[in-house]
């Protein structure tokens, strides 16, 4: 009967516990790109932005990572954005692209999805 209560606990643990999400991280950098895809993706979502950070200005310093604003419908864990809220934010990536901004972005560590976004001065 014991065996079979602590069976019982682990597995029910295992239930209640779900997946473990990944930590998330901030990341420092300049914008050296942004992609607007309508298309859809499995991982991004229907319609998503994809944007390239760099250690320097001017796409320089190399590459720091690559990051995704989710559309609707993402597998990938994160905040899933609204297209009005994509196409902005990808006007704003672009815009501190073309101009040397200054960016951090808090990102889920494993799927690259932003959370927030920060522009600053530099």
């Amino acid at each position: 009967m014991k065996r079979l209560s602590l069976f019982c606990a682990v597995m029910m643990s295992m239930f209640f516990a779900g997946t473990a999400d990944a930590a998330a991280t901030t990341v420092t950098g300049y914008v050296c790109s942004a992609m607007y895809t309508r298309q859809n993706n499995v991982g991004y979502g229907q319609g998503y932005v994809t944007v390239q950070v760099h250690n320097g200005p001017g796409c320089t310093g190399g590459v720091v990572g690559t990051y995704q604003y989710l559309g609707t419908g993402a597998a990938n864990t994160g905040y899933q954005y609204s297209e009005a809220e994509r196409l902005q934010l990808f006007d704003t990536a672009r815009t501190a692209a073309t101009q040397g901004t200054r960016v951090n972005l808090f990102i889920e560590s494993v799927g690259g999805a932003i959370y927030q976004t920060t522009y600053s001065a530099n």
